[in-house]
């Protein structure tokens, strides 16, 4: 009696493991889509010149879906143009780590950093950048990474500063 007890218990544990496993899934797809459809709205408020509203936006889709590397592409790239680059740097600096695998996160970090007058960082994520570039033979990408890693190792350290709130950065590699 004792034994079927137990194997009972344990048939009805993995049951309710089974059911719950099947749930998780559509509860992720779900996520996917509010995320989703949180970044088209934020490209609608940024149309529209709301950047507050564009921010706030995807900041809330990398907390319903952190896996989704669009989002945070879209707000560091938002974050260099209103010239928060050392906002920008912090944020890219755990972009890159969740995806270490994405040129434009490093790209775009080597430019926060560069316009911050940090050369080392701007310099190792340039460096990454053509490499991951590189790796997926994404040449356009990995050239226009090299032109800047050029840049930033041609620069004296002497002349190396911070660059005011004044002009725009340059633009990144396309995500294509």
């Amino acid at each position: 009696m004792k034994k079927f007890l137990v194997i009972l218990i344990a048939v009805l544990t993995l049951a309710g493991c089974q059911k719950q496993e099947n749930q998780q899934q559509p509860n992720v797809d779900q996520r996917k889509d509010v995320g989703r459809k949180l970044i088209m709205k934020s490209l609608n408020d940024l149309q529209n010149k709301d950047l507050k509203s564009t921010i706030m936006d995807l900041e809330t889709s990398i907390k319903v879906n952190p896996s989704e590397p669009e989002a945070y592409l879209l707000l560091g790239q938002i974050l260099l143009k209103v010239q928060e680059y050392d906002h920008a740097a912090d944020f890219l600096d755990g972009a890159a780590k969740a995806f270490p695998d994405n040129g434009t996160v490093y790209y775009m970090l080597s430019i926060a950093n560069k316009m911050m007058g940090k050369k080392l960082p701007a310099v190792l994520a340039a460096r990454h950048s053509v490499e991951v570039f590189q790796a997926q033979q994404d040449r356009d990408n990995m050239l226009r990474s090299a032109a800047l890693l050029h840049e930033l190792i041609g620069i004296p350290d002497d002349q190396f500063v911070p660059v005011k709130k004044q002009g725009a950065a340059p633009t990144p590699p396309s995500n294509d």
